[in-house]
């Protein structure tokens, strides 16, 4: 006896009919942002990377304000970026008042890590090389350390991502890092700008994984090409003090000279000409 004709353009039975159309409809019901892949984290750190740190010499006028018990002492600084060819340098000098006018601090951020770091302290006429043990001390009695003013550290292995969520009303890409020395930070939770990839938020946790400090980079404007934060909150949540950065007068693709970068030159940064206009601006 042989058996019936096999019809592909036979209707399917009423159970496989509908298993499809709910697979269809979950599909399209989907926010395609969930169904597309996560984002490459070598490629996204590097981006924010980019965007934090811009290779192009610049310079700018910073005022630090700390508050600490309801009082809010304030002072002046001037810093200057540009990239040379064995590395990145920043160098940060204090302008006033004249208790901390002198003080010069130097990142350069090498090829390979870590990084090295100076700072010139007038009351001691010394020039001293911060190394990575004493990184975590404050500057300057500020709730920013060395480690957390110098340079982003790239280390795809150390980071994950962990999702896509408005931050403040911003499309952002969230990301946890797991520090190399996890003895003072156990990690940092960042918030990137998914349109320009500038950070705007960071969370660091002490080593009981417990909520230490906050970071936000506020006022994220467009200079020169460059998204550049005008001011920066480092907010210790646990002892109640902040420390905030204003910064102004910012400039791109200006002539720096390489000399300035030298931790031999610490003694002497605040009284280079290349500040001038930042002593007297408002």
């Amino acid at each position: 006896m042989r058996s019936a004709p096999i019809r592909f353009w036979q209707r399917p039975p009423a159970s496989i009919g509908l298993a499809l159309g709910l697979a269809l409809a979950l599909l399209s019901s989907t926010p395609s942002r969930l169904l597309a892949a996560p984002p490459d984290m070598s490629t996204l750190m590097k981006k924010m990377k980019a965007a934090l740190e811009p290779t192009r010499p610049s310079t700018r006028k910073i005022v630090v304000a700390v508050t600490s018990g309801g009082t809010t002492v304030e002072w002046t600084a001037a810093q200057a970026r540009k990239e040379l060819p064995d590395g990145k340098r920043v160098l940060t000098v204090a302008l006033a008042p004249e208790g901390i006018q002198g003080v010069a601090l130097l990142d350069w951020e090498r090829a390979e890590p870590p990084q090295k770091q100076w700072v010139y302290l007038p009351a001691l006429r010394r020039v001293r090389e911060i190394f990575p043990v004493t990184a975590f001390e404050p500057f300057l009695d500020t709730d920013f350390t060395y480690y957390d003013l110098g340079f982003v550290e790239l280390d795809a292995r150390g980071f994950t991502f962990l999702g896509e969520e408005t931050h403040d009303g911003v499309r952002s890409y969230k990301i946890q890092q797991i520090p190399r020395n996890p003895w003072y930070y156990s990690r940092i939770v960042t918030w990137v700008a998914a349109d320009t990839f500038h950070p705007l938020e960071r969370d660091y946790y002490d080593p009981a994984k417990q909520l230490w400090k906050i970071e936000r980079f506020e006022n994220i404007t467009t200079i020169d090409g460059v998204p550049t934060a005008l001011k920066i909150v480092m907010k210790d949540v646990q002892q109640g003090g902040s420390s905030e950065l204003r910064v102004s007068n910012v400039r791109y693709d200006v002539d720096v000279a390489n000399e300035i970068f030298n931790p031999d030159f610490l003694a002497k940064a605040a009284s280079h000409p290349l500040w001038e206009p930042f002593r007297h601006s408002t």
